[in-house]
């Protein structure tokens, strides 16, 4: 086009939007609103929050962290249990925080010696989940701190129990355990556990495992009953709850309940749910898994 006839058109369009504008068109449209229930936090190592849409300020509110497995992350681990779909439903604040990468490129937690940080990079993870709920206390009014992991997200759950994280009040470890020596948790608050894992886990044991020269872990059994040990709980007086139907893909009701919860610490309960031949990820519905989890933490 013509530099001349270029500038004729400009003139042409600008005339034409007047004419437009004064005919009585409507103005532009105003862009959509802000979705002010998410946030992001965590500065340099950014995680998603996700808070009830209409949240009044000053309000308590729990505050739910999910922890991805190995190799994996927060959108994948938050889809898998369904949990961003219950923060209107429960009145929650979710965090979906990612954990950093190896030199391999794959996403690890630094949880305890078997699991997962393989390369030794000794990352502070248990000081960067300290710090998400510290600035989400900025974002909402903390009603006490739940975590739930999967695999290496359990094992770091473990962890920040362990290390009585702040506020913390309940964890759900999905197939994965805590540190094989005890004395390593031995100064740790009780907090609540829901233990979940399958008999047929051939990732993270149920039994436990490890190698014979290095790094092992405890079994799902073992784990509990060293946390309803420590919570006071009278490890003879454990109840039989009734099975419920978790994975789709086994027949009937295959996970067995057992609840720890006589002489426990006031507001303490430890349960054990062993999935019957379930695999290292069962096969949960997201809906169902999520309102479970969610009702057993705020129970």
């Amino acid at each position: 086009m013509k530099r001349g006839t270029w500038g004729g058109a400009v003139l042409l369009l600008a005339a034409a939007a007047v004419q437009a504008a004064c005919e009585g068109d409507p103005a532009p449209t105003e862009p959509p609103p802000v979705d002010d229930s998410i946030r992001r936090i965590g500065g340099e190592r950014p995680a998603t929050m996700i808070r009830p849409q209409d949240y009044v300020e000053g309000t308590p509110i729990p505050i739910v962290i999910a922890l991805h497995g190995f190799t994996s992350n927060a959108g994948d681990t938050d889809s898998y249990f369904g949990l961003s779909r219950r923060v209107d439903t429960d009145r929650i604040a979710l965090i979906l925080p990612n954990g950093t990468r190896n030199p391999d490129g794959l996403s690890f937690w630094n949880a305890t010696d078997f699991c997962c940080d393989g390369y030794g990079t000794g990352v502070d993870d248990v000081g960067y989940l300290n710090s998400l709920v510290e600035e989400a206390a900025s974002h909402v009014t903390p009603d006490g701190v739940y975590l739930v992991g999967l695999s290496n997200g359990a094992f770091m759950s473990y962890r920040m129990a362990c290390e009585s994280m702040p506020g913390l009040r309940a964890i759900v470890p999905v197939a994965g355990t805590s540190f094989d020596d005890p004395a390593v948790c031995e100064d740790a608050r009780p907090v609540s556990v829901l233990h979940i894992h399958g008999t047929n886990d051939d990732i993270i044991r149920y039994g436990g495992g490890g190698s014979a020269d290095g790094p092992r872990y405890p079994g799902a059994r073992d784990t509990v009953k060293r946390w309803a040990a420590r919570a006071g709980c009278d490890l003879d007086a454990s109840e039989s709850l009734s099975r419920v139907d978790l994975d789709w893909t086994l027949d009937g009701a295959e996970t067995s309940r057992r609840l720890y919860s006589t002489g426990c610490a006031e507001g303490i309960k430890v349960e054990l749910w062993t999935v019957q031949a379930g695999a290292h990820v069962p096969a949960f519905t997201p809906d169902d898994i999520g309102r479970r989890i969610i009702a057993w933490l705020l129970d």
